[in-house]
């Protein structure tokens, strides 16, 4: 008899809520040969699904969708080490939305019913760095649910309970909340899924067959040594590191090494070489096959452009120095590119917006005037734009001031704003800017329609400084971002000479779960003599992309108000 089967998904641009990071979800569609999958009476001999050229056709049967041809070499690779006791060291990196936790899901099933059906003691152990929703994501895909179209323990009719295998019935159960069993509840046959935060209070378990690290590019490799790797011990359980590229100092990184000496020695030992470092990046997911993937990569690549941090790693495998320059030499003339010039006074039929970093003030009661770039301190900064109709953004007027007392400030401002006739901006509200931020909120956003927005950088969520410099990623590849020309107002060509050194010398680092931060290093070279490396300028600048995100440069109204009211 012969199946036609077949694996669909939707994809859909995304954007992490807490980094601001790019990504991609998929969406299964649900497909004829899903609902019906295979009947488990086709086998003559159940036992005969377990045979390694049966491999495919145990997939359909568990999962209820077609593995791609990666899915399947992957699984096998694995299983081979687990079954034989080799206790082999994998690692598995899989571009974005690609399959991996269904691969994983998959073995954990197999190895279940392998151990209930031939009666031989098998579990394992998954980490992952964040118990939701990493983990509660990997027990629900291993759970499935009962419906016609969901693989899984609960999916499954073999495990699901409604059927016997040679008699006997296969049931899955659930213990602790966080261990799964076919048969009774028992040790030698249980998978259990733990969070390996920094802090988190491993409970102690045994991975007799398989320990598994998921999103192991954000795993402590201490913590890892420490807590995770002896579960597999007793057995010398084979070990999968599953995840994507991120720095060169991530514990992914290490692990392919770690890897590949074992395939040396390996090698060396079996007259052959084995493949213990799977990297299956985005053009191999495409050559798959999968038509509907290529185009959402393509879609990516559109967007954020060849070069941006997340295709690099998420996407093409590749992983990255930890700290490395934000603006690369081709970015920065982007952003210069384009003839505008600065403005020291409105010009009719324009709408303008600012942003605003904000300093500390100094104990004396008078202002410190000092040169630009040579103050030791950060300064005050506020940057007027000029959008434009297609969301472009360019900084037209620069303003700075060192120590001067936020008493002054808050009267300062609003005349610079009025001046402008600006209709919103993004003031810094973290620490000490906080009274000036919902100041200028209080006097410009009085129906709090989103026009003025408080910026909190050590905020969770929407405010982080990671969604910032994502955000000036996405503005500086889609050209919505134009310095001007250098201008001949004097005071004007001092700031701007220091804009640009901010954004040559930004410095982009890579952190966990693909977090980033940014600043200018204080071991910068000098711009002239005298001069004090900082990031101020360029912090307005960002904060200013923000407040051209916040506002649509036709109605001049705040985009997200205007999302939230129409529903969408």
């Amino acid at each position: 008899m012969t199946y036609e089967y077949q694996t669909e998904f939707t994809y859909v641009a995304d954007t992490d809520p807490l980094t601001g990071a790019p990504v991609m979800t998929a969406i299964p569609q649900t497909v004829r040969a899903a609902k019906q999958g295979i009947p488990y009476n086709v086998l003559s001999n159940f036992g005969d699904l377990f045979k390694r050229e049966n491999l495919r056709e145990a997939w359909r049967l568990l999962r209820k969708n077609d593995p791609f041809d990666y899915q399947i070499q992957v699984a096998d690779a694995i299983l081979y080490s687990c079954l034989n006791g080799l206790g082999w060291y994998f690692v598995v990196q899989i571009t974005r939305q690609a399959g991996k936790n269904e691969i994983s899901a998959f073995l954990q099933h197999y190895l279940l019913l392998y151990g209930w059906y031939f009666g031989v003691p098998v579990s394992g152990v998954k980490f992952a760095p964040v118990y939701k929703p990493q983990i509660q994501a990997s027990m629900d895909r291993l759970e499935g649910a009962p419906t016609l179209d969901s693989g899984g323990l609960a999916g499954s009719v073999i495990t699901s309970g409604q059927a016997k295998v040679d008699g006997q019935p296969c049931k899955y159960s659930k213990s602790d909340g966080y261990k799964f069993h076919i048969g009774p509840p028992r040790d030698s046959n249980k998978w259990a899924f733990l969070s390996i935060n920094p802090t988190a209070n491993v409970a102690s378990q045994t991975a007799y067959t398989l320990l598994e690290g998921d999103e192991s590019q954000d795993i402590d490799a201490d913590k890892w040594e420490r807590d995770a790797q002896p579960m597999g011990s007793f057995n010398n359980a084979t070990t999968v590191l599953w995840g994507v590229a991120w720095t060169k100092d991530s514990f992914i990184y290490r692990g392919e090494l770690m890897a590949h000496d074992m395939e040396d020695r390996l090698e060396k030992e079996l007259g052959y070489r084995p493949k213990l470092v799977f990297k299956i990046d985005a053009y191999a997911v495409i050559a798959s096959g999968n038509t509907n993937y290529k185009k959402a990569f393509d879609n990516q690549v559109a967007r954020l452009g060849m070069d941006h941090i997340a295709i690099q790693t998420q996407y093409l495998l590749k992983a990255v120095d930890a700290i490395g320059r934000f603006f690369s030499a081709e970015g920065v003339a982007r952003m210069y590119s384009g003839g505008f010039e600065m403005q020291v006074e409105p010009v009719k039929g324009h709408k303008y917006i600012w942003a605003c970093d904000v300093a500390g003030q100094e104990e004396e009661t008078t202002d410190v005037e000092a040169s630009v770039g040579i103050h030791k301190r950060d300064a005050l900064t506020f940057i007027v734009g000029d959008l434009l109709r297609d969301g472009t953004v360019v900084p037209i007027c620069l303003y700075q001031w060192v120590g001067k007392q936020h008493s002054k400030v808050r009267d300062m401002l609003p005349k610079i704003i009025r001046y402008w006739g600006a209709i919103g901006g993004v003031c810094d509200g973290t620490g000490i800017g906080e009274p000036l931020a919902y100041h200028l909120k209080e006097l410009f956003d009085r129906n709090n329609d989103g026009l003025v927005e408080a910026y909190k950088f050590k905020a969770a969520g929407d405010e982080s400084k990671s969604k910032l410099g994502y955000l000036a990623y996405d503005f500086n590849h889609n050209d919505l971002i134009k310095v001007p020309k250098a201008p001949e107002d004097p005071d004007q060509l001092e700031l701007w000479k220091e804009l640009r050194w901010q954004v040559e010398h930004l410095t982009r680092e890579a952190k966990r779960q693909q977090t980033i931060n940014f600043y200018v290093p204080a071991n910068a070279e000098p711009r002239k003599p005298g001069h004090v490396p900082h990031d101020d300028l360029v912090m307005a600048l960002f904060l200013l992309m923000r407040a051209a995100r916040n506002i649509d440069p036709n109605t001049g109204k705040a985009t997200a108000f205007d999302r939230e009211k129409s529903g969408v």
